[in-house]
């Protein structure tokens, strides 16, 4: 009884659809790990360039403002008006408050721009070693499913042409010659 080593290759299309959505696949996926690169650094460049110094402006605004506050007070003080010294008083305090919260938020900002580096841009690793694997080992079982399916095709067509010419049928696995993978003829009498 004869060994059954012969390969049966009827089609090849589910090999060429995976292929093509693989690729689908990797472009996708490479615009949407450029994309969250491309946020880490924009987000950095934002705290730096946008947001750090807004803070410092603002801390410098509030000072001025605390500052005139504290002059309108002094001058309060000097006409002997205790109502106006007290209305005074309350917008000096709420110059203070709004000066605190205002350093509080570039503190802040400060701490996230020194800490960004250490914190956020360690966990961007995982998506440059990901857009690494897209590019170099996706790249490969792309030609990989591209070779096979050529080698399939080209084995199909082998041994469509092989076949006996009595074979009305057209199924290459009736034939009675065929090509084994290796491309030896095996003979099935």
């Amino acid at each position: 009884m004869p060994a059954a080593s012969n390969a049966r290759v009827t089609s090849i299309d589910a090999l060429d659809d995976f292929r093509a959505k693989l690729l689908v696949y990797i472009e996708r996926a490479r615009r949407l790990l450029d994309d969250v690169n491309d946020d880490v650094i924009r987000t950095r460049v934002w705290l730096q360039s946008d947001r750090l110094p807004h803070w410092k402006k603002q801390v410098w605004l509030k000072q001025k403002q605390l500052a005139m506050a504290d002059q309108e007070l002094m001058t309060a003080r000097l006409s002997d008006m205790p109502e106006a010294v007290q209305a005074r008083r309350l917008v000096v305090n709420r110059c203070k408050a709004a000066l605190k919260e205002t350093e509080e938020r570039l503190d802040r900002v400060k701490e996230w721009v020194k800490r960004y580096g250490s914190f956020v841009e360690p966990k961007t690793k995982v998506v440059v070693q990901m857009r690494q694997l897209l590019d170099h080992d996706l790249i490969k079982a792309l030609a990989f499913l591209e070779n096979a399916a050529a080698t399939l095709t080209d084995y199909a067509g082998i041994r469509k042409t092989t076949q006996p010419a009595g074979d009305s049928a057209g199924d290459p696995t009736t034939a009675s010659d065929t090509l084994s993978p290796d491309g030896s003829n095996q003979s099935n009498t």
